[in-house]
């Protein structure tokens, strides 16, 4: 595939190989082989396919380190499990962005209204992610 192809086009066969595995999942570098692109028109196809499934009636495209990518029909457990990953790792990253920038800021300037209401918000951001990502 040279370049300019439509990311659609990646979507379509990142699909089409991913259906052909199922219940089992590819690595990427098994998404690569089996559709011939590369690694970056694999995750472009991937974030395309994520984009549009649920309008295409599509399972969620999930990852794990044992199973790799991964569309199944009827799996819940597999989908919040992914969801609960993605929810920690965000709230770490929240987490680590109001330690290291936020709060060094509120510290040299505790009365800005900026950052009075920028720390409100953002404690109640990680607050939500935090209990997504560990609600039962």
């Amino acid at each position: 595939m040279g370049r300019g192809v439509p990311a659609h086009v990646h979507a379509e066969a990142v699909l089409s190989a991913l259906l052909e595995a199922r219940p089992a999942g590819l690595t990427i570098v098994q998404l690569m082989a089996a559709t011939e692109r590369t690694r970056a028109q694999v995750h472009t196809g991937l974030a395309h396919l994520r984009m549009v499934a649920a309008a295409k009636g599509l399972p969620p495209v999930t990852w794990d380190k044992t199973w790799g990518y991964r569309m199944l029909e009827d799996a819940p457990e597999v989908w919040i499990g992914y969801e609960r990953a993605f929810f920690e790792s965000v709230h770490h990253r929240v987490e680590h962005f109001i330690a290291g920038i936020l709060l060094p800021h509120q510290k040299k300037k505790p009365d800005d209204p900026y950052i009075r209401t920028v720390m409100a918000q953002m404690g109640a951001i990680e607050s939500t992610l935090h209990l997504l990502a560990n609600l039962e």
